[in-house]
């Protein structure tokens, strides 16, 4: 059997996308991984590179703006929208955060067949000295606390490689709003579900080959 690897995004959205669009999640993503033509992963690559550098810039809206930028000049379907509602949620966020970015590092997590590729697309620094670490979602459909949690969890047992200390978000990008993990959180069964979701992840994978 091959080796089943993705991001820990690429899980989470899985998980947010309900019994009927799994094997259609799954079997774009599977396209995405194994694709030898690299822009057919890179849709939102642009706007991720401008949020980091957002992070540490003393103009961050100029940052973001050169990527809407780069969407109007050549464009693909629907990314100069997708880019400027990025920049509308993603800016005000940012800023009301006073924050500075941070280096992360790369870690991995494993359930049965399927590994997960572990990096947080932030890591930030608030003026208190607390640190974040940050998955940013990036897709039309809203982020739920429910399906957050998947990712917060993810974050929260790696985030000793990746970026000791720091507190786990999951952040909806479009709207700006950051998800915590809630202390009345159950983990126990947290972590129950997820292992179901992985198997059922690489059941679908296999389907869809």
């Amino acid at each position: 059997m091959e080796p089943i690897s993705v991001t820990a995004l690429s899980f989470t959205e899985y998980v947010m996308s309900g019994q009927r669009g799994r094997i259609n999640i799954v079997s774009e993503q599977r396209r995405i991984y194994l694709s030898s033509e690299q822009w057919v992963a890179g849709f939102y690559n642009p706007m991720r590179d401008a949020m980091r550098r957002a992070a540490n810039s003393p103009d961050p809206a100029d940052e973001l703006e050169k990527a809407v930028d780069g969407a109007h000049r050549q464009p693909r379907a629907g990314q100069p929208r997708a880019f400027e509602e990025l920049r509308e949620g993603f800016l005000p966020w940012l800023q009301s955060t006073r924050a500075t970015g941070v280096p992360t590092a790369a870690a991995k997590w494993q359930a049965g067949d399927l590994t997960l590729r572990v990096r947080p697309h932030l890591g930030l620094l608030a003026p208190d000295g607390s640190r974040s670490a940050v998955l940013v979602y990036v897709k039309e459909a809203p982020m739920t606390q429910e399906t957050a949690n998947v990712g917060l969890r993810i974050l929260q047992q790696t985030v000793p490689d990746t970026l000791p200390g720091a507190e786990p978000l999951v952040l909806d990008a479009r709207r700006g709003r950051a998800f915590r993990m809630s202390r009345r959180t159950n983990l126990a069964k947290l972590d129950a579900l997820i292992a179901a979701e992985a198997a059922g992840y690489v059941v679908h994978w296999r389907m869809s080959a």
